[in-house]
């Protein structure tokens, strides 16, 4: 009886180390499936650059395409301001109150506009204001409704610094914060 317990017993090692042999194998048949795609994937990228990289004349061709000058203009670096107060106005849409509370900054590469700007922010806060004020609320949900109100928003600011500089100054309006209740 004892000696059936051992034959049992070392059969059933043998089947659980026949287990592990079957993991290694799987991990090697992984290991080579990745090697060979690898393998195919290079072999498939020479075949097709083969052509481009065996014939020089056709690189100095691309060098001289890609010599062609680009002009940069040298805009000047990009200042911004802050309007420090958020701009609050309330709508009455069916009945109900309804707030539009937006945080503004302004984009310039010019630091005299920057400063007729900051002397001048009582005035442009006011006409923003006025801006603010003659929306339509429904249309200000979409993102062509925002960007036709920063569109305005500019051409506020920018008539009142060419009115007290001469030219816009500021390029476009940035919404730091845009929040519909």
């Amino acid at each position: 009886m004892a000696e059936e317990d051992e034959l049992e017993t070392l059969e059933g090692e043998g089947e659980e180390g026949g287990g592990g042999g079957g993991k290694l194998k799987l991990i090697i048949f992984i290991v080579l499936g990745v090697i060979l795609v690898a393998a195919l994937s290079m072999l498939g990228t020479w075949f097709m650059l083969k052509d481009k990289l065996s014939d020089p004349s056709d690189m100095a061709v691309d060098e001289i395409e890609m010599a062609d000058p680009v002009v940069t203009v040298d805009q000047g670096e990009a200042m911004y301001f802050e309007m420090i107060q958020p701009f609050i106005v309330n709508y009455a849409l069916g009945g109900r109150s309804r707030f539009l509370q937006v945080e503004l900054s302004l984009l310039t590469r010019d630091i005299e506009a920057l400063d007729a700007v900051e002397t001048h922010s009582p005035l442009i806060r006011n006409n923003l204001l006025d801006v603010f004020s003659v929306q339509n609320l429904d249309e200000l949900v979409s993102a062509e409704g925002k960007q036709k109100l920063a569109d305005e928003l500019t051409e506020a600011i920018q008539s009142i610094l060419d009115v007290e500089i001469g030219r816009p100054g500021i390029e476009t309006v940035l919404y730091r914060s845009f929040v519909i209740q």
